[in-house]
């Protein structure tokens, strides 16, 4: 039988394998230290980002407001 997702690793050993690459970046991000200017302007975008989202999206399935 083959894997419903076939991009999934058979182990968990292999598929820690093929996350490796994105778990170190996601590690580097973590580290990075940014300024508190940066980090406001980020928090801006990150709330324009959910107001497009959930705009698009019909009432009773938003992913960040309660509407």
């Amino acid at each position: 039988m083959t894997p419903f997702l076939p991009h999934m690793g058979q182990t968990p050993e292999e598929q820690l394998q093929k996350n490796h690459a994105a778990m170190e970046i996601l590690s580097r991000w973590i580290k990075e230290e940014i300024s508190q200017e940066e980090s406001i302007q980020r928090e801006k975008y990150f709330d324009s980002f959910k107001k497009i989202v959930d705009n698009e999206r019909l009432p009773g399935y938003k992913f960040y407001s309660q509407e």
